[in-house]
């Protein structure tokens, strides 16, 4: 604290600071009420204390991003990318769609083999040129799904991809996309059809099926090579469906039961009507032309002795 100091006459109060005296008022003096003297001298004004200047912040401004220029490989990446939405925009807009190559021998043999499913192959085929600049990418784009190593054909399938040559000829054999064929172009599912005529007989079966099992016992007990006539289905499968109807307007029934049988590509019934002419040997001649098995020799049957009786008896 400042020592104050108050005169009678005109003086200046002063405060006492650690820095020294410093004017801080004017004092006017008064007698008997009235002013004297009013004093006008000018304070004495302290200079202002040097303020430390804060420290000069040097703002600099961030650059702006320039972009790097392009390079052969930005401009490649930017094509792949390009190319790669292509071919998903390509696959998402058909149901079957194959890329092929010119001079591509399983080309063309899948192309034959879709063609003769009633398919019109120029409006599922795309065909890519290895000229194209844009091959490179196109077959970037395919690598994602077939792997780094693949060959054409390439197939997809209601935007998944199926695989390459002999897995598709193997679903189309198998007749995995006949209903797709039969919704999208119109196509009369042949599947069973072909199994049929392809085979000397088949026998439709079917897991965990009682008949199905019996037919297959009697037939091993004939020395038939069951593993090779009989085809059996799964109800778990997507195609199951289509191969059912197909087998109903063949046989001409809409009720059956499995195992279905087809010899000579003609239709031979159910479980009871098969075993039956399997008894009475109707398949003897095909059994024998097929798969070289001899027919049983009937079984004949000896006499029994004449019995004599005494005259008395």
């Amino acid at each position: 604290l400042g020592l104050l100091q108050v005169g009678k006459s005109n003086r200046d109060v002063l405060t006492l600071t650690p820095g020294g005296p410093r004017v801080v008022m004017n004092v006017r003096t008064f007698i008997n009420g009235r002013l004297v003297q009013e004093l006008n001298d000018r304070l004495e004004e302290e200079p202002p204390t040097p303020q430390k200047s804060a420290p000069r912040m040097l703002m600099q401004s961030t650059p702006e991003k320039v972009p790097a220029p392009a390079t052969e490989r930005s401009l490649q990446q930017a094509s792949e990318c390009q190319q790669k939405a292509l071919l998903e925009a390509l696959v998402a807009s058909r149901r079957f769609v194959v890329f092929s190559l010119p001079n591509c021998p399983q080309c063309d043999q899948l192309e034959s083999a879709v063609a003769m499913r009633g398919v019109p192959v120029s409006s599922i085929f795309v065909k890519l040129e290895k000229g194209n600049p844009e091959y490179p990418s196109l077959k970037a784009a395919l690598a994602v799904h077939a792997g780094d190593c693949f060959t054409f054909p390439q197939v997809f399938s209601d935007g998944a991809y199926q695989g390459g040559y002999g897995e598709v000829l193997g679903k189309l054999e198998s007749g995995v996309f006949d209903a797709l064929f039969e919704e999208q172009f119109d196509a009369t599912p042949t599947t069973v059809q072909r199994w049929v005529d392809d085979r000397p007989i088949v026998i439709f079966s079917l897991p965990h099926c009682p008949q199905c099992d019996e037919l297959r016992v009697m037939l091993d007990g004939r020395g038939v090579p069951t593993a090779k006539i009989f085809m059996k289905w799964d109800k778990a499968l997507p195609e199951y469906q289509s191969l059912k109807a197909q087998l109903i307007k063949m046989i001409g029934r809409s009720q059956f039961t499995f195992p279905q049988t087809f010899v000579k590509s003609e239709y031979q019934g159910s479980f009871d009507e098969v075993a039956a002419k399997l008894e009475a040997g109707h398949f003897d001649p095909i059994l024998a032309d097929t798969f070289g098995i001899v027919s049983p020799a009937p079984q004949v049957s000896t006499p029994c002795e004449q019995i004599s009786f005494d005259e008395d008896f």
